[in-house]
This record gives structure tokens, C-alpha cells and sequence, in this order.
């Protein structure tokens, strides 16, 4: 018999009820790990209050009350900046900037990674060699000078931001989609969609990249952590993120510049960005727990 055979029992001693996809069996692991479903309720609870309360909540800036102190009785309960802008809600449209960007840009790399991989894996030979030295040279080349190369190229902008982070961060994705496909591409269900007359595309694209999904999986979520630190660490610097636009970086950057005098502009982006990276980080684990077959 296989060794891929399945023992009897072999589910119930996981906690999964037999006769499930892999992909269910999964999602049934992963729900029982508390920490990480309850990270989930607490990011998604998060990215509502960004996308949505910027919407319900006056933008408006109070003149008659710049400067406003931490007062949760009233109309601005965490405060105002020195132009009159509510901080509660310029931390909330910031984390939509961060977020967005992050989640955006996590499925877009992705999705370029899963695709560029599994043809090289799948394809092998002379496509392989050249796809992967591809990705080798953006890998050797140093992150910072990428950034700042695609800035001169664009101009600073959101779109350049969303385009230097993409680029470099769909390399490693790449990488393990394509050992993923390499280790697919001689399994008897290959062979028989070959045999069904089924092109290297479609064989790539119904076969290859979904069964890479389960692995791809498990670092997409530590990407998307990836990518909103490396937004902020850009915003800090005064590279990411362009004013009027804000975001966690540089709402922490602006806090970072006044943390003697009102330490308050750093404590609110700082403390959401600081609890979204927690949740990403526990939901990461139990993603790695729930998806990757060598840790069980």
C-alpha cells in the first residue's frame, strides 16, 4: 500500500472528521486553535472600525479645538493635532492605507508568485533556469535601492509604494510555489490530465497552482505582516505613504518627532499597528499549524 494511504484513525487523532478535503481538514484545524481564531475576530474588528469609521465620523477639521487633550467624554475622544484634525480618525484612515496596502498587495504577489513558480516547476528545463535566475537577480539586488530606484522611476507616490513592495515581495513566494510544482508535476493525477488531451497551461492553472495554494497559504499571512512593516518602515523614512494621504507609518513617524512633548500622536497609530501585527503573527501560526503537512 502507498504511503500517502490514510491509516484508520488517522483523522480522529487530529480532531478531523474523516472524508474531509485537505483544504477542509485544514480550515477544521485552524478553527480549533483559540488563539488564533480569536486574532482574527480582534483584526477583523480592526479593519471594520478603518474601512468603516472614517465613513460615519466627521473628517472635518475643528479649528476651535487644536490641540485638544485626551477627553473620551467628548466630541474628539482621543484628541486633536495642532491643525484641528481628530486623531482617532486620522489613526483609522490611516490603518486603511496600511491595510489596504497590505492585504491588496499580499493577494497581488500572490497570486503573481503561485502563477510565475508553478510554470517554472511544472515546465522545468531551460524555462526554469531562466525564470528562476530571473528571480534570483531581483533578490540579490538590495531593497532600499529597489525602493528608491522605482521612486525615481514613478515618483513618490502610493502607486510606486504598492509597486516597490510587490515587486520584491512576491520573489520568495516564487521560490517555494516553484519546489511545490517540481514536486507535483510527476504525480499520476498529472499524468492523467496529460493524457486527457489537457495543455501545460491548463494543467498549470487547474492542477499545479491549486495545489500549491495550501502551501502559499501559510506565508501569504506572514506577507501581508511583511508588507504593512515594510509600508511603515518606508513612511517612517519619508519614502512611503505622501501627505495629504497618512498612514500608520507616518502618523507613528509624526508621533516619533513629538514624543516628548505629546506622546499621545504616537501612543494610538502605534498601539493599532502594534495589535494588528500581534493578531497577523498568531493567525500566521495557526495557519503554518493548520496547512503545513510537516507539522503534523
Amino acid at each position: 500500500m502507498s504511503e500517502l494511504a490514510i491509516q484508520p484513525g488517522t483523522s480522529e487523532e487530529h480532531g478531523v472528521q474523516p472524508g474531509l478535503s485537505p483544504f477542509r481538514a485544514s480550515l477544521h484545524r485552524f478553527r480549533k486553535n483559540r488563539l488564533a481564531v480569536l486574532s482574527c475576530w480582534v483584526l477583523a474588528i480592526i479593519v471594520l472600525a478603518c474601512f468603516i469609521g472614517p465613513l460615519l465620523l466627521p473628517t472635518e477639521a475643528d479649528w476651535d479645538n487644536t490641540s485638544a487633550p485626551i477627553d473620551l467624554f467628548s466630541a474628539h475622544p482621543f484628541g486633536t493635532d495642532d491643525l484641528g484634525r481628530d486623531h482617532l480618525i486620522r489613526s483609522l484612515e490611516g490603518g486603511r492605507v496600511s491595510l489596504g496596502l497590505g492585504f491588496f498587495g499580499a493577494i497581488v504577489s500572490v497570486l503573481i508568485s503561485v502563477v510565475y513558480g508553478a510554470t517554472a516547476g511544472y515546465l522545468g528545463g531551460w524555462v526554469d533556469n531562466w525564470m528562476m535566475r530571473a528571480v534570483d537577480i531581483l533578490l540579490s539586488v538590495p531593497f532600499m535601492f529597489l525602493v528608491i530606484l522605482i521612486n525615481v522611476g514613478l515618483g513618490k507616490s502610493n502607486t510606486s509604494l504598492f509597486v516597490a513592495v510587490v515587486i520584491t515581495l512576491w520573489l520568495t513566494p516564487a521560490v517555494i510555489a516553484r519546489g511545490q510544482a517540481v514536486s507535483l508535476r510527476s504525480r499520476e493525477f498529472i499524468e492523467a490530465a496529460k493524457a486527457g488531451g489537457m495543455t501545460p497551461w491548463q494543467i498549470i492553472l487547474q492542477h499545479i497552482a491549486p495545489n500549491s495554494v495550501n502551501v502559499i497559504i501559510v506565508y501569504s499571512s506572514l506577507l501581508v505582516l511583511e508588507i504593512i512593516l515594510t509600508e511603515s518602515f518606508l513612511s517612517f523614512l519619508g519614502i512611503g505613504v505622501q501627505a495629504p494621504a497618512a498612514s500608520w507609518g507616518t502618523l507613528v513617524n509624526d508621533g516619533a518627532g513629538r514624543i516628548e512633548s505629546d506622546l499621545r500622536l504616537l501612543l494610538l497609530p502605534g498601539s493599532m499597528l502594534a495589535a494588528v501585527l500581534f493578531c497577523l503573527n498568531y493567525i500566521t501560526d495557526g495557519l503554518r499549524d493548520a496547512f503545513d503537512p510537516n507539522e503534523r
